[in-house]
């Protein structure tokens, strides 16, 4: 993935973030599942398998609970501490 396309999801999942701590879950989440296919693709073609698992451990799998539990706070935080961190 080239450094602009990876750019531009960081600003989208900050942008996400930004609306699940304004407190508009199901907006959060409906932007969420359009992101999700996307880093699903950036952690399938890391090449370093231990930066995949933690992405997968740490960022993915908590995230998708939090969204089933539709738990906007938690998502935010997931996006912001975990997974924009992670991409970088």
């Amino acid at each position: 993935m080239d450094k602009e396309t990876l750019d531009n999801m960081k600003k989208s999942l900050n942008d996400i973030a930004d609306i699940l701590y304004k407190g508009d879950t199901m907006d959060g989440i409906a932007h969420m599942s359009n992101v999700i296919p996307d880093i699903a693709a950036i952690a399938s073609d890391m090449p370093d398998e231990e930066a995949r698992q933690e992405m997968i451990d740490n960022a993915l799998a908590p995230l998708l609970d939090a969204m089933e539990q539709e738990d906007g706070t938690l998502m935010a935080d997931i996006i912001s501490y975990e997974l924009v961190p992670l991409l970088n």
